[in-house]
C-alpha cells in the first residue's frame, strides 16, 4: 500500500511537472476581426494555422486563445469574407485581423429559374448584384441603381420628370418589336421601378437561353430575378432598420435664357421685318429707347419702371419696358426630394416575418404649384413552418404612386406651349393683378396663356397608379433531397388618370373689362381614364439534390407554369362643371364635345412544362439541360404550342488534380458554353382574329367610306424565337482579389412579329402581324475587378464592358438600286427601296443588312474647293468643302451648277428666299444631276442604339470612413436633333433661338461685305424666318443634324462614415451610418442637345443631378 502510494505521488508531480513545462512554452493572445468599416464581426473562426486550435469571435468582434511561445501564424475565416493570416511575434500579446468581402463567393447560392445553385456551378451567363453593392446608389429606383454595375445590361434615362423610369434592355435589341426583359420580383411578373430599393436582397440578371430557358415564352429578351429580404430566426428578437435622406435636384443643363426685353424684341422684330415685312411686336421708336434705357437693370428701378400707362389710339394702354425671366418666373431651379424606408424583422425558427414601409417625395420644377411625385411602397413576408416536413409562406406587396402637376393635359404640352410668344419685355401680370394673355402689341397670345395655368392651379392634373400582389407559397419537403412547391398569385394594378381645364381670365387694357379664354385649352372640362389590369398566376415545382459516392451531384426541376392577364380601360370627358375647384363628373352639365368616351378589354392566357437537370461531377464537370414547352392564347390553335430546350457545359479547370500548385494562386478558373433557344409573343392578343370597332374608314371608287374592321387578322402567325449561343470564362486568383470574367454571346432572332405597312388601298386599318424579320446581334462582355486591404484600408476596383453588334439579317430583300437603261434607250434610276424597307418616323428604316432602325438621310456636300475644270467648265466635286455657300466663289460655282443643267433642292433657285450665303448643299449620291432629292438618301451605319455600353466603380474605406463611385458611359450611336427653338437655323416669331446660335451664325451681306455682323466661320447656318422651307433643313433630313451621342456620366459619389460599436452600444444601437451623396453628377459629352440618354430628343423636362444627406439606422 505504501508503495503504491508513492507510485500515485511520483505520477502526480510528474503529471504536474508536465502541465507547467508546457504551460511555460504557450502564452495567449487577444484581440479583434474588424471589417471595412472598422465594425466587429461576430462569429469570426480564428485558429493556429496548421492545428485545429482555435476559437470563435465574441458579440464586439474580441477572442482570446492559448498559443504556442514564439512566432504564430493566426488564420481567421468567416463565410462571405476572404480568409486573412496575421503573424503574431513572440513579443506581441494583441492583435486586431482586418477581414475584407468576398467579392466572389464561389460557394454562395445564386438565385435562378424555380430555384437556386452555388455560384461556382453555374454554367449559364448570370451574374448577381448584391443588396451590399445597391446600398450606396441613392436613387429613386432600383433600375437607376442597376445602371453601370453588370455588363450586357444597358440602362437609359429617359426623361428627368418627376416619377419617369429608365429603358432597360439585355444584351442589345433583339427585335423590332417590345425588347423588355422579363422581371420577377420573388418569381412573380413586376416593374422593377415599384420595388422599394430597401427591400432588395439580390437581383440575378439572365442573359443567355440557357440559363433563362425554363420561362420560355417570357424570357426571349433577359431575366432579372429580384429577391427581397426574407425575416430571420433571432430567438424572437425584432430588428428595426431606417433609412433616410433629404436633399434637393437640379437640372443638368443651363436655364439660361435671354431675360433683357430690349435684345428680345429687337431680335424678333429684326427677323420678323426681314420676312414678313412688319415686325411682330408693335414697338415705336421713343419704345425701343425705353427698353434700351432699362437694358442693364436686373430689377425694377422706381425711376424706370418696367411697365408704363399710357394713351395710344385714344385708349389707354400698358406699355411693357421690363428685363422678365420668364424661366425664373415660372419654374425653379432646386428642387426638394426625400425618401424614407423602415423595416421590421425577426422570428424564430418556426415563423420568420418582415414588415417594411417606404415613402419617396419628388417635388418638380413648377414655382407657384410645385408637380409633386409621391411613392410608397409596403411589404409583408411571413414564413411559417406548419412541421418539419411544410412550409408556409405569404408575400404581400403595395405600390402606390400619384404625380399632381399644373397645365394643358400635362406638364411636357405646358413646357412647350409656354416656351413661345414669351418676350422677356413681358411680365405675366399687369399692374392691377390681372393676367397678361393679350397684347395689342402683337398678335400671338403671351406664352399660350401657359403661365395663368401654372399659377391659378386651375389646370390639374394627376396621374396615380398602384400595384397590389399576394402570393401564397406552400413547400413540402418529404425527404432531405426533394422539396415540391406550389404557389399561387393575385396581382392587381391600376391607372387612374384626371385631367381638369378651365377658362383664363385676363384684361388686355387698363379700363376694359375682364376677359375670358374658354375653348381648346380654355374649356371647362374634366376627364377621366382607368385602366385596371388583373394578373392570375400558379406555379407547381419540385426540386431535387442528391450527391451520391461524395462525387456525384444531381439536381432536378420539373413543373408548370400558368398564368392569365385580363385589361379593361374606361375613359369619360366631360364639360361645364359647376365649380372650379372641385373635380367630379357629377358636377358636369355638358357631355364632352369631343372624345366623350372610350374603353376596351382583352386577355390572354400562357399554359407551360418546364424542367431542368443539372450534374457535376466532384464539382470539376457540369452539364445543364433544360427546356420548356408554352401555349400561348395570342396565336391560332395550329401553332399556338412552342418549345424552347437548351444545353449548357461547365468545366473547372481549377479543380484538375493536374493543376497542382497553382491552386494556391488560381482559385477558380471555369470554362462555360452554353446554346437555348427561347420563344416571344409580344403581340397584341387577338392578332389571329379581325377585330371591330366604329371609326374606320375603307377605299371604294377613290373616297373613303365608313367600316367596323379596326385590324386585320393573320392567322398563320407563328413564335418568334431567338437563338443564343455563349461562350464564357470565368478567374479567380489571389484569393479572389483579382477577378475576370468574359463572355461572347451570338443572338439570332428569326420570324419576328412585326406590323409591316399595308396599302392605302385596303382603307385605314392596322396593318396585321407578320413573321417577317430576322435580327442577329452578337457581343463581347468584359468584367474585371480587383479588391484587397492594406491593413486598415481596403479597396476595390470594378470595370465592365460590353460591345453588340447588330444586324437585320432577313427582311424583305436586299436593296437594289442603280441606272437602268429601258427598251427605249432612256436612261433612268431605278430602286426597290420603297418595296424592301419600312421608314420608322421620318429619318430612319428598317431594311434587310442593316441595323435595327438605322438613320437613313442625305449627306451633306463635301466639295475639294477647286470649283472650276481647267477649261473653265464647273467641277461638280470642286465645290465649298463642308458644303456651305461661305464665299463669293461658292456662290459663283452654284450659279455655275444650276446653269449647267444641275439642281440643288429643296430650294433651287439663287436669293435670299432660296439658296444663299449661309446655306448648306447636299450631296448628289446617285450622279443625276440633282442634289438632294429622295434617291441621294443613304444609310447611315449608325442608329440610336448604343453599339457599346461601360461602367466601372471605385470602393473605399477606412476606419468607418467609406467612399463610393459609380461611372457609366454608352458610345457608337447618334441622335438626329433638330428642333425649332433649339438648334435650327431657322424659326418663327413665336419661337426662339439658342444662345449659341444667337452669338455665332454665319452672316454675308454681299451689298455690304464690311458689315460688323460679318462671320464666315461659323459652324451655324445663316438665320432665317421661313422654318419648314428653308434650305438648311425644310423638308430634307440630312446627316448635319446627326450628332454623336457617345458619353461618360457620374452615375453616383458617396461619402459615409458608420458610428463606431463601442459609441452604439451605450444608446442601444446596433448600427449608424450618415453620408452624403450625388447622383448624376457629371456628363462628359459632345452632343449639344438636353441628354445624350434621352431617346425623345424633344423632351422639356430636364435630366437631374441630386444631392442629399442621409441616415441608416438598425435598433
Amino acid at each position: 500500500m505504501k508503495v503504491f502510494r508513492l507510485s500515485v505521488l511520483s505520477l502526480v508531480l510528474t503529471v504536474s511537472g508536465g502541465i507547467l513545462a508546457l504551460a511555460a512554452q504557450n502564452r495567449t493572445v487577444s484581440g479583434k476581426v474588424l471589417d471595412a468599416q472598422q465594425q466587429p464581426i461576430v462569429g469570426v473562426a480564428v485558429l493556429v494555422d496548421g492545428t485545429t486550435r482555435g476559437t470563435t469571435t465574441s458579440e464586439n468582434g474580441s477572442f482570446t486563445l492559448d498559443i504556442p511561445a514564439g512566432e504564430v501564424v493566426l488564420n481567421a475565416t468567416y463565410l462571405g469574407y476572404i480568409p486573412q493570416k496575421v503573424t503574431v511575434p513572440s513579443s506581441k500579446s494583441e492583435v486586431t485581423i482586418y477581414l475584407q468581402e468576398d467579392a466572389i463567393q464561389l460557394e454562395e447560392a445564386v438565385v435562378i429559374g424555380y430555384g437556386t445553385q452555388k455560384r461556382v456551378n453555374l454554367t449559364g451567363a448570370v451574374s448577381t448584384v448584391s443588396s451590399k453593392e445597391l446600398e450606396n446608389r441613392v436613387t429613386h429606383s432600383v433600375t437607376n441603381m442597376l445602371q453601370g454595375s453588370v455588363a450586357g445590361l444597358n440602362i437609359t434615362t429617359s426623361s428627368g420628370k418627376p416619377g419617369s423610369t429608365p429603358s432597360i434592355n439585355i444584351r442589345g435589341v433583339n427585335s423590332v418589336n417590345s425588347a423588355d426583359p422579363l422581371v420577377l420580383i420573388d418569381g412573380v411578373v413586376g416593374d422593377l421601378n415599384r420595388v422599394n430599393p430597401n427591400d432588395v436582397e439580390s437581383i440575378s440578371v439572365i442573359k443567355d437561353a440557357s440559363a433563362a430557358a425554363v420561362y420560355g415564352a417570357r424570357a426571349a429578351f433577359g431575366v432579372i430575378l429580384v429577391t427581397t429580404k426574407s425575416g430571420s430566426a433571432k430567438d424572437g428578437k425584432a430588428t428595426v432598420r431606417y433609412s433616410g435622406r433629404f436633399g434637393w435636384e437640379e437640372a443638368t443643363t443651363s436655364t439660361d435664357y435671354e431675360n433683357r426685353g430690349y435684345w428680345s424684341v429687337y431680335e424678333v422684330n429684326r427677323f420678323w421685318q426681314v420676312e414678313q415685312g412688319t415686325k411682330y411686336i408693335s414697338y415705336t421708336d421713343h419704345d425701343m429707347q425705353q427698353l434700351l434705357a432699362r437694358v442693364n437693370d436686373k430689377t425694377e428701378h422706381p425711376d424706370r419702371p418696367w411697365v408704363v400707362e399710357d394713351v395710344r389710339n385714344g385708349r389707354k394702354q400698358w406699355v411693357y419696358y421690363g428685363n422678365y425671366d420668364w424661366w425664373d418666373m415660372l419654374f425653379r431651379e432646386k428642387r426638394p426630394v426625400q425618401q424614407h424606408s423602415v423595416s421590421l424583422s425577426g422570428g424564430t425558427k418556426d415563423i420568420k416575418y418582415l414588415v417594411s414601409g417606404a415613402y419617396d417625395r419628388q417635388a418638380g420644377m413648377q414655382r407657384a404649384f410645385p408637380d409633386i411625385y409621391n411613392k410608397y411602397n409596403l411589404r409583408s413576408k411571413i414564413d411559417f413552418r406548419i412541421n418539419k416536413w411544410a412550409t408556409l409562406s405569404n408575400n404581400t406587396s403595395f405600390f402606390s404612386s400619384n404625380y399632381n402637376s399644373q397645365g394643358d393635359s400635362g406638364i411636357d404640352n405646358t413646357l412647350r406651349y409656354g416656351s413661345v410668344h414669351a418676350l422677356a419685355c413681358y411680365p405675366m401680370q399687369n399692374p392691377d393683378g390681372s393676367w397678361l394673355y393679350s397684347s395689342p402689341y402683337q398678335t400671338y397670345k403671351i406664352a399660350n396663356g401657359r403661365h395663368i395655368m401654372l399659377n391659378e392651379g386651375t389646370h390639374r392634373n394627376v396621374d396615380r397608379r398602384s400595384d397590389f400582389s399576394n402570393t401564397t407559397r406552400l413547400v413540402i419537403t418529404p425527404f432531405k433531397t426533394l422539396s415540391i412547391t406550389g404557389d399561387f398569385t393575385y396581382r392587381l394594378y391600376q391607372e387612374r388618370n384626371t385631367s381638369r381645364s378651365s377658362p383664363l381670365s385676363y384684361r388686355e387694357y387698363p379700363d376694359g373689362p375682364m376677359l375670358e379664354y374658354n375653348t381648346g385649352a380654355g374649356l371647362n372640362r374634366l376627364d377621366e381614364e382607368v385602366k385596371t389590369r388583373n394578373y392570375y398566376s400558379t406555379n407547381v415545382f419540385a426540386n431535387y439534390d442528391e450527391t451520391f459516392g461524395g462525387a456525384h451531384h444531381l439536381s432536378g426541376t420539373f413543373g408548370m407554369n400558368y398564368e392569365t392577364w385580363a385589361s379593361k380601360n374606361i375613359s369619360v370627358g366631360a364639360e361645364q362643371l359647376l365649380s372650379v375647384d372641385l373635380d367630379d363628373l357629377n358636377l358636369a352639365t355638358k357631355v364632352g364635345s369631343e372624345n366623350a368616351y372610350g374603353g376596351g378589354q382583352n386577355e390572354y392566357a400562357l399554359l407551360g412544362f418546364f424542367g431542368r437537370i443539372n450534374y457535376d461531377y466532384k464539382g470539376r464537370y457540369l452539364v445543364e439541360v433544360s427546356g420548356r414547352y408554352d401555349g400561348t392564347s395570342r396565336f391560332d390553335s395550329n401553332s399556338r404550342w412552342g418549345w424552347f430546350p437548351s444545353a449548357s457545359v461547365g468545366w473547372r479547370i481549377s479543380e484538375e488534380p493536374f493543376f497542382g500548385r497553382a491552386k494556391n494562386v488560381v482559385d477558380n478558373l471555369k470554362l462555360r458554353a452554353s446554346w437555348g433557344k427561347l420563344g416571344n409573343h409580344s403581340i397584341d392578343n387577338y392578332e389571329y382574329q379581325a377585330t371591330y370597332a366604329s371609326g374606320y374608314l375603307y377605299s371604294f371608287g377613290g373616297k373613303q367610306s365608313p367600316g367596323i374592321v379596326a385590324s386585320l387578322s393573320n392567322d398563320l402567325l407563328e413564335w418568334e424565337t431567338t437563338t443564343s449561343t455563349d461562350v464564357g470564362v470565368e478567374l479567380g486568383v489571389l484569393h479572389n482579389r483579382l477577378t475576370f470574367e468574359m463572355d461572347y454571346y451570338n443572338k439570332v432572332t428569326d420570324d419576328i412579329l412585326y406590323r409591316a405597312p399595308i396599302f392605302a388601298t385596303i382603307g385605314q386599318k392596322s396593318a396585321p402581324n407578320q413573321n417577317l424579320c430576322e435580327v442577329t446581334n452578337n457581343g463581347l462582355e468584359l468584367t474585371l475587378g480587383w479588391r484587397d486591404r492594406v491593413k486598415d484600408f481596403s479597396y476595390g476596383i470594378s470595370a465592365n464592358f460590353t460591345r453588340n453588334w447588330n444586324e437585320v439579317t432577313k427582311y424583305k430583300g436586299r436593296l437594289k438600286a442603280g441606272w437602268v437603261t429601258g427598251e427605249d434607250g432612256t436612261r433612268v434610276y431605278d430602286t426597290n427601296l420603297g418595296d424592301v424597307t419600312t421608314a420608322v418616323g421620318t429619318t430612319r428604316r428598317v431594311m434587310e443588312g442593316k441595323l435595327i432602325n438605322e438613320f437613313y438621310l442625305l449627306n451633306t456636300y463635301k466639295g475639294n474647293g477647286s470649283y472650276f475644270f481647267g477649261d473653265g467648265s464647273v467641277n461638280p466635286q470642286g465645290g465649298p468643302r463642308d458644303g456651305m455657300i461661305r464665299t463669293e466663289q461658292d456662290m459663283e460655282w452654284a450659279r455655275a451648277m444650276i446653269a449647267a443643267g444641275n439642281t440643288f433642292l429643296p430650294n433651287q433657285t439663287i436669293g435670299k428666299k432660296g439658296i444663299w450665303y449661309g446655306d448648306y448643299l447636299y450631296a448628289d449620291t446617285n450622279g443625276d444631276g440633282i442634289y438632294g432629292n429622295e434617291n441621294d438618301y443613304t444609310f447611315q451605319d449608325v442608329s440610336m442604339t448604343p453599339k457599346y455600353y461601360y461602367g466601372f466603380q471605385v470602393d473605399l474605406a477606412w476606419k468607418g470612413i467609406d467612399l463610393s463611385m459609380t461611372w457609366a458611359g454608352a458610345g457608337g450611336f447618334s441622335i438626329y436633333w433638330r428642333y425649332l427653338g433649339f438648334n435650327s437655323y431657322s424659326t418663327r416669331g413665336d419661337t426662339t433661338i439658342s444662345k449659341e446660335i444667337a452669338y455665332d451664325h454665319y452672316f454675308f451681306d454681299p451689298e455690304n461685305p464690311a458689315d460688323p455682323r460679318t462671320n464666315l466661320t461659323s459652324k451655324h447656318g445663316r438665320l432665317t424666318m421661313n422654318y419648314g422651307s428653308e434650305q438648311n433643313g425644310g423638308t430634307n433630313y440630312s446627316s448635319h443634324w446627326l450628332y454623336k451621342g457617345d458619353y461618360l456620366k457620374l452615375k453616383n459619389l458617396t461619402v459615409g462614415y458608420t458610428l463606431p460599436k463601442k459609441w452604439l452600444r451605450k444608446i442601444r444601437l446596433q448600427d449608424v451610418r450618415i453620408y452624403l451623396s450625388g447622383e448624376n453628377l457629371w456628363t462628359i459629352t459632345d452632343y449639344p442637345g438636353m441628354d445624350p440618354e434621352f431617346s425623345d430628343t424633344m423632351n422639356y423636362y430636364a435630366s437631374l443631378k441630386q444631392y442629399s444627406i442621409g441616415l441608416n439606422i438598425k435598433f
